[in-house]
């Protein structure tokens, strides 16, 4: 194989040689060598010329319905994934909530959410598929793997409105974990805002637990202190991050059944 490979580039670096003379002297002192180059070095040249050829046929020529039946296939299986990730999804936020449920010894009953908004004014709400045939009744409070999603406001036979946490027109009692502390949290659109009477301490990092209420059922984690408002009055004021993102949220449970004491609910991590 060497002695062949070895002529072959020979060859075609007198193929090259005399192209460039032949350019310089104006091509007519070395017609007759370019001839017999051309005689010699034609087949060689035609041999890798259509070898290009058939390589750019396999990529722009083939079977068109093998490629369509290649490209169904890749749609099939970007749908699998898809589909396979959203229940890994959901089964992980199904095991979030029954935990907190079960911690908190609430009664649920499990809804996934429909619509995020309002066809009703302003408010900051979710629709749900569960309604009063599932048991589910104004002012029940709503919660997630994550924490307190809201309450129940208006209810059909299989649907229902849910006024989150985050309205304006929404507050609810909240101890803090680490110094017991209870204050009012108020809804500020995408946060909370937190208020103490005077001498509550309270400091970035602390966790909220919902008191317990005639709406609220008691010890939901409600959320975190990011700031605390340094200016001195009667009322320390702080910004609290809820722990459910509800951009988020997929699975929902109503607490149709509160439990008998406050329970003791770990705090889910910032």
């Amino acid at each position: 194989m060497r002695g062949p490979r070895l002529l072959l580039v020979l060859l075609l670096l007198t193929a090259f040689t005399l192209t460039a003379l032949d350019a310089r002297a104006g091509g007519s002192a070395f017609d007759g060598a370019r001839s017999a180059a051309d005689a010699v070095l034609g087949p060689a040249q035609r041999a890798v010329g259509g070898a290009a050829r058939g390589v750019g046929d396999v990529f722009s020529g083939g079977d068109a319905e093998e490629l369509r039946r290649l490209r169904d296939e890749n749609a099939g299986l970007r749908a699998d994934l898809v589909r396979g990730e959203a229940d890994q999804r959901r089964a992980a936020e199904l095991d979030a909530l029954l935990a907190l449920t079960s911690a908190g010894t609430y009664t649920v009953v499990p809804a996934q959410v429909t619509a995020v908004g309002s066809a009703f004014g302003f408010d900051l709400t979710l629709t749900l598929d569960a309604g009063s045939r599932d048991g589910v009744r104004e002012g029940q409070t709503v919660v997630s793997g994550a924490g307190l999603v809201g309450r129940t406001t208006r209810v059909g036979p299989f649907t229902s409105s849910v006024l989150l946490l985050t309205d304006p027109g929404s507050t609810v009692g909240a101890r803090l974990t680490r110094e017991g502390t209870v204050g009012l949290a108020t809804g500020e659109g995408d946060a909370l805002v937190y208020e103490l009477v005077e001498g509550g301490a309270v400091e970035a990092g602390d966790a909220l637990l919902t008191t317990g209420s005639a709406t609220y059922v008691p010890g939901v984690p409600v959320g975190r202190v990011v700031s605390v408002d340094p200016s001195p009055g009667l009322v320390t004021t702080a910004r609290v991050e809820p722990f459910v993102d509800v951009s988020r949220l997929e699975l929902v449970g109503v607490v149709v059944e509160p439990p008998r004491g406050t329970p003791r609910v770990p705090v889910p991590p910032s």
